[in-house]
């Protein structure tokens, strides 16, 4: 029988890491690990963990913030260091269906990435992600279904060229041959570039409906920090087969309209939002920088 190592990172969300893990309790396919990270939370987070979780879980606070993708690889490492067949990533504010990991092991086919079938938690009949696709000239994401009631259009086994890492199965095989999260995105866009590497390998992505499970869907950042990480990341996949001068340019094009609507709203008297943080991610972008925001840009 497969095992499956299922990797959950926690940030100041221990009520909802708490939620998922006992959705997890009871699950019908029941070969799995739970390995959970924290990301240097800053409130109580890891002492409220410390006291809730089950003892079978795997627990590894960090000391420092790292990011989205860097916290999942240690988790990844670890699964594949524990001997699993399969490495389950899942958002902290998720619920899911009791017979969520039977049914994606059941339905998805051999060697391939797959997802359930994502409703939100506070409307449970409304979809979240039904399946995705990405347009590599742009990379902008369209979630399938996206806030449409289910219903049998929804129902449907299909194969789709993105998924969101809110929840992935991806098998030893595949992770070996592809590798762990690009870490210099530290956070936002990991999925892209990921389902952009699978493709490119010949991996097939398949949306099981199946498998359900239900997401929160708050965020763990927002405003202009969210709007850094994925104007930067979203150009750097968007130029990563680029030369300088066409990386240059479009860089640019995001730069401009950003710095003139932070400078408008800056005149009227409005604290840093969204634009501001379109022109420091466009910015840092033609500067190359990658990895953590420098904490001074949101001071």
């Amino acid at each position: 029988m497969a095992k499956i190592g299922i990797v959950i990172s926690n940030y100041n969300g221990w009520q909802d890491t708490v939620a998922c893990l006992q959705s997890l309790q009871k699950q019908s396919f029941y070969d799995f690990e739970i390995i959970l990270l924290d990301d240097a939370s800053t409130n109580d987070s890891v002492n409220r963990l410390q006291q809730l979780i089950p003892e079978d879980v795997i627990f590894l606070p960090q000391k420092q913030n790292i990011g989205f993708a860097a916290i999942n690889n240690i988790g990844i490492q670890r699964a594949l260091d524990d001997g699993v067949d399969y490495v389950l990533l899942l958002n902290n504010d998720t619920v899911c269906a009791p017979d969520m990991l039977e049914k994606l092991l059941q339905f998805s086919p051999e060697g391939t990435v797959c997802c359930p079938k994502m409703l939100f938690l506070d409307s449970p009949n409304e979809i979240w992600f039904a399946g995705g696709e990405v347009d590599r000239k742009t990379m902008n994401v369209t979630h399938i279904g996206g806030h449409q009631q289910d219903g049998p259009e929804y129902d449907q086994l299909k194969q789709v060229s993105f998924i969101t890492f809110c929840c992935v199965l991806l098998p030893r095989t595949v992770i070996e041959r592809i590798g762990l999260l690009n870490e210099q995105l530290f956070m936002y866009c990991e999925d892209v570039d990921y389902c952009l590497r699978l493709t490119d390998a010949g991996i097939p992505l398949w949306y099981i409906p199946q498998a359900k499970l239900w997401h929160k869907a708050g965020g763990s950042g927002g405003g202009a920090m969210s709007m850094y990480y994925i104007t930067r990341n979203t150009l750097t996949l968007r130029c990563r087969r680029s030369c300088k001068m066409v990386s240059f340019l479009r860089g640019l094009s995001v730069l401009i309209p950003g710095a003139v609507r932070h400078a408008l709203t800056h005149l009227i008297g409005r604290p840093k939002g969204r634009s501001y943080g379109i022109y420091c991610g466009a910015l840092d972008f033609l500067k190359g920088h990658t990895g953590r925001m420098p904490d001074t840009l949101l001071a």
